[in-house]
This record gives C-alpha cells, sequence and structure tokens, in this order.
C-alpha cells in the first residue's frame, strides 16, 4: 500500500470521524427538524418560514466559496487546516443551541430573532466543511487510504443520521432546547479530539502569492468538479425523506414520534454498509457504484409509491433498501472531490483544496435550500394546513408522493451527469504521484 509512515492511524481516523460525526449531527437535527420547530412549536407561518430559510441558506451557501478561497489563501503555524477546526469545535453547537430557543417575544421579534439565528449559525458552520475534508489530502498522499479516512466520516454521518431518529421522542420528555442542547453537548464531545490527534502529513508545493482571482480560475477549469457537482446538486435537492419524515409521521401515521421508527430502521443499513465502501469502492470503482445506485433507486421509489404505506412493515422494508442505494453517492461524494482535486492540481499546476471542498459545501447547502423549500412549496401546494390535528386525504396523498417519488428526479439527471464524467481510481494514482512532491511526518 505503500510506505507505512504516511498512512494514518486507527487513532487519527476515529477522532476524524468522530468529529464528522458531532458535526453531522448538528447539521442533521437543523436539516431535519427545524422547520417543524419553527412552524409547529414557534408559530412562524409556513410561508415566512421557507422565505426565511431560503434567504439564509442562499446567503449561507454563497459564503462557502469565499471562505474556501480564504482557507487557500491562509497558512498557520498550527497549520493549514487543524486552527479552522479548533475554532468551529466550540461554536459550531454553541451556535446552534441558540438556534433552538423559542423567545418569549411578539411574532415579528421571533421571526427576526429567527433570521439573526439561524445566519450567525450557518456562517460559523460554514468555517468547518471545507478544512475538515481538506484534512484528509494532507493526514496521507495514498488513495485508499484517503478514501479510508473519508469512509469513516460518512459512517459517521450515517450514525449521527440515526442519531436523530430519537429525537423527537426525547422532545416529547425534555422539550425542543433541552433536547438541542443534548446533542449540541454530545457533538461537542466527539469533535474535541480531532485538535489533537490529527497530523498533516503531506506538504504540496503552493505558490505564495496566489490571488482570489487565481483560485476562482482554477476552480472553474476543473471541469469534472463542475460536472459532478451538478449530478449530485440533482439527488440532493431531491432527497426529500429526511425533510418529511416527521411531517409524514405526524399526517400519515397519526404520531410525530413514529418518525424514530423510520429513520432508525431506514438509516441502520447505512450503517451496516458504510464501513465497506473502500472495499467496495476497490472492487467496483465509485463511478459505477453512483451509476447502479442511480438505477435501482429509480425503480425503488416507484416500487415504494404503489406498495403504500397501509403496511408499515412493507413501507419500512422497501425504505430501509430504497435508502442504502439512496444513500451510497451521498456517502462517498466527498471521495469525488478528492479525486477532482488531484484532477484540478494536475491540470493547473496549483493545488486549491479549500475552494474545491467549499463548492461541496456550497452545493450542499444550496440543495438543501433548494431541497427544503421544494418540501414546504409542495406542502402548501397539496393544502398542508399548519397546526391542523387532521389534514386532508388530498394533503396526504401529496406528502406521500413527496416522499416516495419526488427523488426519481434527481437520480435520473445524476444517471446523465455520470456518462461526461470520466476519471477513474488509476487515473487518479497517477496523477497524486505527478502532485505529490515531498512529504514530511
Amino acid at each position: 500500500m505503500g510506505n507505512l509512515q504516511y498512512q494514518t492511524s486507527r487513532f487519527e481516523r476515529l477522532s476524524y470521524g468522530g468529529f464528522f460525526l458531532g458535526q453531522n449531527i448538528i447539521y442533521t437535527i437543523q436539516f431535519q427538524f427545524l422547520t417543524y420547530f419553527y412552524v409547529e412549536y414557534v408559530g412562524l407561518t409556513l410561508g415566512h418560514t421557507t422565505v426565511m430559510l431560503l434567504i439564509a441558506k442562499l446567503w449561507d451557501a454563497f459564503n462557502d466559496p469565499i471562505m474556501g478561497a480564504i482557507v487557500d489563501k491562509c497558512n498557520f503555524k498550527q497549520g493549514k487546516y487543524l486552527p479552522w477546526l479548533k475554532f468551529v469545535t466550540y461554536f459550531v453547537p454553541l451556535t446552534l443551541f441558540f438556534v433552538f430557543i423559542n423567545i418569549n417575544a411578539t411574532y415579528n421579534v421571533k421571526l427576526i430573532y429567527a433570521y439573526i439565528s439561524y445566519i450567525v449559525w450557518g456562517m460559523v458552520y460554514t468555517v468547518s466543511d471545507a478544512p475538515l475534508f481538506s484534512l484528509s489530502t494532507v493526514m496521507t498522499d495514498e488513495i485508499y487510504e484517503r478514501d479510508k479516512l473519508i469512509s469513516y466520516g460518512r459512517l459517521a454521518a450515517a450514525i449521527a443520521a440515526i442519531s436523530s431518529a430519537v429525537f423527537m421522542s426525547i422532545k416529547a420528555n425534555l422539550g425542543w432546547t433541552a433536547t438541542a442542547g443534548i446533542y449540541c453537548a454530545f457533538a461537542f464531545i466527539v469533535m474535541f479530539p480531532l485538535q489533537f490527534t490529527a497530523k498533516e502529513r503531506v506538504k504540496y508545493e503552493r505558490s505564495s502569492d496566489i490571488t482570489f482571482k487565481k483560485v476562482f480560475q482554477f476552480l472553474f477549469k476543473n471541469k469534472y468538479l463542475m460536472i459532478y457537482y451538478l449530478g449530485f446538486m440533482a439527488i440532493s435537492s431531491t432527497n426529500t425523506l429526511q425533510t418529511m419524515a416527521v411531517y409524514f409521521a405526524n399526517s400519515n401515521l397519526g404520531d410525530e414520534t413514529m418518525v424514530t421508527v423510520i429513520m432508525g430502521t431506514t438509516v441502520l443499513p447505512v450503517i451496516i454498509i458504510a464501513p465497506f465502501l473502500p472495499a467496495l469502492i476497490k472492487g467496483f470503482g465509485k463511478k459505477r457504484i453512483t451509476v447502479v445506485s442511480s438505477i435501482a433507486t429509480i425503480i425503488l421509489c416507484v416500487v415504494q409509491y404503489y406498495a403504500g404505506y397501509d403496511s408499515l412493515v412493507v413501507f419500512l422494508a422497501i425504505a430501509s433498501v430504497r435508502v442504502v442505494f439512496m444513500q451510497l453517492p451521498l456517502l462517498i461524494y466527498g471521495m469525488f472531490t478528492a479525486d477532482c482535486i488531484e484532477y484540478g492540481a494536475y491540470i493547473n499546476g496549483e493545488r486549491t483544496e479549500g475552494i474545491a471542498f467549499s463548492i461541496q459545501t456550497f452545493i450542499t447547502k444550496l440543495s438543501g435550500a433548494i431541497c427544503g423549500t421544494l418540501c414546504l412549496q409542495l406542502l402548501y401546494a397539496f393544502g398542508y394546513v399548519e397546526q391542523a390535528a387532521v389534514q386532508s386525504s388530498e394533503t396526504l396523498q401529496g406528502i406521500w408522493i413527496i416522499v416516495s417519488l419526488v427523488p426519481i428526479i434527481g437520480y435520473g439527471i445524476m444517471l446523465i451527469v455520470m456518462a461526461f464524467y470520466k476519471l477513474d481510481e488509476q487515473e487518479v494514482e497517477r496523477m497524486i504521484k505527478v502532485n505529490c512532491v515531498h512529504r514530511i511526518l
């Protein structure tokens, strides 16, 4: 596999995964429950919540490329990426805790507080993503080791998703703010060790006078990064299950705490398969996994819709299989970015990990904004009534369509996009050897 001194230790991989776990716990609970919190608990209207989240997420998303360029420009004595991660370890959990506070105030003040607290959290969270993913490229220069690192991160993300399954059950006993506080505290604990354990081993030749203009020029020359993230944005923008799970549980199944069963059953298979990602990639390649998963997702979406949810067992069985194929492309997207960074460095002669991974974050947040807005607008179109005890049959059918059929659009687009993506693992391995000029412990 190469020189052992450039392989990461198991403890490093665990702490790297731990940071991902905490970061994704933070991201998941706001992504999955925040709209429901604002509409059903704080009392904001569906319209105001839609506009507020869209504005905040778009503002947050467009900050990402700027943050990525700053990361590429800055070099600290303590390391290129670890100082950023030390900062966010403390402030990402803290700022999200304040988001989940329902202040005792008038409606307009509550809306203003929601805008300010959510935007502040989003800007702090922006600092975390590009340095975290970029760190994997300097901890090791071996593609299998790098994929192993990122797979630890994606496994941690899957665990974060399943941890969110019990959020509503805890909330039923402790309330929104206390439950969010528990999650934020745990996130901080598992994020904390990375700053002390990770090592930036690999150093690359970098221009000392690279400008912001050049950073963005290099970005847009990276055609495979642009191609891949067009498809990724499509599947992320239509991945409706997490956003709609609590609405589906409350309205269609009649019990909001059923989201625990839904998320637990659908995320557990992902956790089981995640540790095998490096072996799957080694055997089949990332592109083939993405293509096969997209085809399977489209088929299973149709099967899910026609099978219905009258039988909870049948619904959960199909959903658990469908989610595995839906999530596989979302588990390996960071590995695609890392490969595209090597391609960009190869053709440009300059490494710009920060801006490349910030595009990953930008697309993730932009597609999250699109998905959230799409779901809320479709709810409105299907006649959803805020805080109503019972929804109409048309609304219930609409919720089911959003949950089961909407993802077909995104995965169909990904299939088309993958026809134009030509990088494979062997080619990337060759580029890494050319790009890596020297290494240090």
